[in-house]
């Protein structure tokens, strides 16, 4: 835009022709497009359109917010307008609007991740419980062994992958469990959850 158009848009906005919420959301969509090559005017009168932009947004209504603040800056820019050289590089500036919805967007997705995430985390301990136990049973029951050196002996098995669960669901089988149970909880379920974990990873992994 140049500084004429920026002079005609702050002046529809101080004769009425424009509320304050619509030279607000025009003066963003200007300034935006302009990659913050504006005149200095439009550069010290943006900070004002930010702070009422925030103030509209906290109060989600459109007209409840006092613009007189507005109002005098922009009749400030209008009258710097007439003598200002032309467009300057202006700084880059923190945008709130734009900062909140990456925010709020990172919430939903992280409350999202997190939840499934906690899910899998508890299913995968409760499974390793399960596992370290049962494996000890077995062992101790093959082997005789006492119980310190059978848990010692079982916390190391039941990690080891394929051989932990086999001997889980020997012990499991061994303490009455019935065999599909046994198969759904020792097979089954930690497929289930490496594959569902490999999966969330693979869709919502490291991004570079």
């Amino acid at each position: 835009m140049t500084p004429a158009d920026w002079r005609a848009l702050i002046e529809a906005y101080l004769d009425g022709r424009l509320s304050a919420e619509a030279f607000m959301r025009r003066f963003i969509e200007a300034w935006r497009a302009s990659d913050g090559r504006v005149p200095g005017a439009i550069a010290s009168l943006q900070s004002h359109v930010e702070a009422f932009e925030a103030d509209v947004t906290d109060a989600r209504e459109d007209g409840v917010v006092n613009d007189d603040e507005l109002r005098q800056a922009a009749q400030r820019a209008r009258a710097m307008l007439g003598e200002d050289p032309g467009p300057t590089i202006a700084p880059q500036t923190f945008d709130r609007t734009r900062a909140r919805e990456d925010f709020r967007r990172f919430q939903v997705q992280a409350t999202g991740c997190a939840g499934v995430g906690c899910v899998i985390a508890l299913i995968w301990v409760a499974l390793c419980i399960l596992q370290i136990y049962f494996v000890s049973e077995w062992i101790q029951a093959e082997f005789e062994w006492g119980a310190w050196p059978s848990a010692v002996a079982g916390f190391i098995l039941a990690f080891v992958p394929i051989i932990g669960n086999v001997l889980a669901f020997l012990g499991a089988t061994q303490e009455g469990w019935p065999s599909w149970l046994a198969a759904i909880i020792f097979f089954a379920a930690p497929a289930a959850t490496l594959i569902s974990g490999w999966t969330r990873w693979r869709q919502q992994g490291p991004r570079g």
